[in-house]
């Protein structure tokens, strides 16, 4: 299995994903999970961990075999040293120089000059326009690292390691399966056609199976992408058993909560304009944006200008425990994607006992049919359902009952029964 994020780097949901199916996959297969980064000090209940961090391959390869034996019965996981979002955006096309790289990655396997770290893996900036060349780079070393490894499925979890698993499908003929969390199309809209399309595209054309984590996504890759529907399996994410609590907020006033990256995928700009629409009625609410992106300098400007910066608050990125205390002291959580794979954030909220108003172009409504929907772009519309569960205390009690319901036929067991029978679809 070839993922990206892993803890404690995160930035979205995919990390979070990642290691949810993994640990549900452990006892069901032999699985190697292969991530650019984590830390010496994450442990995970079936996890084997092995850091590469500023090593050589020869030395990798020591190492491995130094502590092989110290988790025998767990799942392998190799780290490779990079740390970098794997949604910064690309805006430049696919041009020649970009297919020159894509030709180096294409003829790797008769490349046979051992590969240092330090040629590839120190970044003055950890995220920029050279995310492509981190990704090659992060292909080309894998490459050199996992020759020789015995494996029957390679399972690709977003753009960032498709091309690797191309790769690793083309030295040696195994199915590849891709993961779909989240598209080029979603991200930048229907004009997007930049190199990390091209990949996608190429991608779902090579592979022998696609996961898209909702329906929603399914239709997407079918109308935009061309992936045949018999390639198509959709497996929703699932969430770890949580029980939820409630805290009392510092502040009288109902809180509204945006939690996400600030980026327009994820529609905060909606949400801010849902704010001045329910402030214009109703002055005394308040709101929370939290999480970090290339908007939100924009997103406070605006705020500051329109002179609501003690009713909009923006807290910044924020690790588990304080979303978890932020959600405890939120009134209704809202969702106002543009395109929304999944929604993990929702599930979230939802366990928190917070009633959720969701974006119709969300896959995450696929599993949580009891929270409210709405047209992301109609901030009346938005605002009015949101007003619908601060006043109907009857609505608000039968939206969370629901969700709490819903909760119970979402998890990580059932999505790994699901990949397991896929692997052993595509094996026979």
């Amino acid at each position: 299995m070839l993922g990206w994020e892993f803890p404690p780097y995160l930035n979205g949901g995919l990390g979070v994903a990642t290691v949810g199916l993994a640990q549900a996959l452990a006892p069901l297969n032999d699985l190697t999970l292969l991530v650019p980064r984590s830390n010496s000090s994450y442990r995970a209940e079936g996890y084997r961990l092995l850091t590469m961090h500023g090593q050589s391959i020869s030395a990798v390869k020591a190492t491995y075999l130094e502590r092989e034996t110290e988790y025998l019965k767990e799942v392998k996981v190799e780290y490779l040293p990079i740390d970098i979002s794997g949604y910064e955006r690309i805006e430049r096309r696919y041009d020649a120089v970009e297919k020159e790289h894509w030709l180096k990655v294409e003829r790797f396997v008769e490349h046979e000059e051992e590969i240092s770290p330090a040629k590839y893996f120190f970044f003055d900036q950890p995220y920029g326009s050279n995310l492509v060349q981190k990704v090659l780079d992060y292909t080309e070393m894998a490459m050199a690292h996992s020759e020789g490894w015995d494996f029957d499925i390679i399972h690709a979890h977003d753009w960032m390691t498709f091309l690797l698993g191309m790769e690793l499908k083309a030295r040696t003929g195994k199915p590849l399966v891709l993961h779909v969390h989240s598209l080029e199309y979603d991200r930048g809209g229907p004009e997007s056609r930049n190199w990390i399309f091209e990949l996608e595209l190429h991608a779902t054309q090579v592979a022998d199976a696609i996961i898209p984590v909702s329906a929603y996504t399914a239709d997407i890759l079918k109308e935009i992408y061309g992936a045949k529907a018999d390639k198509l399996h959709p497996i929703s994410n699932g969430i770890e058993p949580f029980e939820g609590y409630r805290k009392e907020a510092p502040f009288p006033e109902p809180l509204i909560t945006f939690l996400g990256r600030i980026t327009h995928q994820k529609g905060p700009a909606f949400f801010l304009e849902m704010a001045k629409y329910l402030l214009g009625k109703r002055p005394e609410l308040r709101f929370a944006i939290a999480g970090r992106g290339e908007q939100i300098e924009q997103l406070i400007e605006q705020t500051a200008a329109a002179r609501l910066g003690n009713r909009i608050h923006f807290t910044g990125h924020l690790e588990t425990d304080p979303v978890r205390n932020l959600l405890a002291m939120t009134d209704v959580y809202v969702l106002p994607s543009v395109s929304e794979p999944f929604g993990l954030s929702a599930l979230e909220a939802a366990q928190m006992q917070v009633p959720c108003v969701i974006s119709q172009n969300s896959g995450v409504a696929e599993v949580l049919p009891s929270a409210l929907i709405a047209d992301y772009a109609d901030s009346q519309a938005l605002g009015d359902r949101i007003l619908e569960l601060l006043d109907n205390e009857s609505l608000r009690q039968q939206v969370v009952a629901g969700q709490l319901e819903d909760l119970k036929s979402v998890g990580w067991p059932r999505a790994a029964r699901q990949v397991t029978a896929l692997y052993q679809k595509l094996s026979n």
